[in-house]
């Protein structure tokens, strides 16, 4: 079963961070079929919108594009002529439809979009910015750079849940404490993860993916990474170029 979240991107001189509610575990498929799930895949993309707003083309992390044949539009997607990061379903088998193969000239890949949420995009704010740096526990899966070196993206585990009458919001954030060099020249740049969970409860995990900007590491050769896990501080090191283990 999948989860549906209700998003607000909020931006203040203190920190860029983005906050989510839990609203339901619901199923948000388009279309749930009549066969197996066996051609489903997931993946990181940046959604195009149309001037109407809704979507109809998307983009991997490895740079291939690939067109929907049941374009769709989202109350979160508010922009025409925008990109949007986001988490896709989609059935890997073509899904042709008339008017999608119409605007394809180019024979580019057509899938079947099944379920959408968004991923949300993070800003890097300095320390000296952030008045009091929260750190509550998460669960880190892993991080790694898109396959197109556009962003470098974090799975993380929120513990979450929804009390009647509570509006409480988890909130993430990046915040930077400068970067050091060594005797070789190379250069590190420290980051720590905020988290503020609020008085959200602690009912049952979701996972929750964000993404970092590339050009936003790019003084760094390396990225350290400091997350408050459940299980303790982790320090996680990260080329600026490659996946970390």
């Amino acid at each position: 079963m999948s989860y549906s979240f209700r998003e607000h991107i909020k931006q203040s001189l203190a920190a860029i961070a983005f906050s989510i509610a839990l609203t339901a575990c619901t199923s948000e498929a388009y279309d749930s079929g009549d066969g197996t799930n066996s051609y489903l895949t997931a993946d990181l993309v940046l959604l195009r919108t149309a001037p109407d707003k809704s979507v109809r083309s998307v983009q991997l992390d490895d740079g291939r594009e690939l067109w929907l044949s049941n374009p769709f539009a989202k109350d979160w997607i508010e922009r025409p002529d925008t990109v949007y990061r986001a988490l896709l379903y989609y059935d890997q088998m073509s899904a042709r439809s008339d008017a999608a193969v119409g605007a394809n000239p180019n024979s580019i890949p057509i899938v079947r979009a099944r379920s959408v949420l968004p991923v949300p995009v993070l800003r890097i704010s300095a320390a000296a910015d952030v008045d009091n740096l929260l750190t509550d526990p998460v669960g880190l899966e892993s991080m790694w750079v898109s396959k197109n070196g556009s962003y470098l993206n974090l799975s993380l585990l929120l513990k979450s849940g929804k009390a009647e009458g509570d509006t409480s919001l988890h909130t993430l954030g990046v915040v930077s404490n400068g970067t050091t060099t060594d005797a070789d020249g190379h250069r590190t740049l420290h980051l720590t993860l905020y988290h503020d969970k609020g008085s959200v409860p602690e009912y049952y995990t979701v996972q929750q993916y964000v993404s970092i900007p590339s050009p936003l590491l790019k003084d760094a050769d390396t990225v350290e990474l400091t997350v408050n896990t459940y299980n303790g501080i982790k320090t996680i090191l990260q080329s600026s170029s490659s996946t970390a283990e």
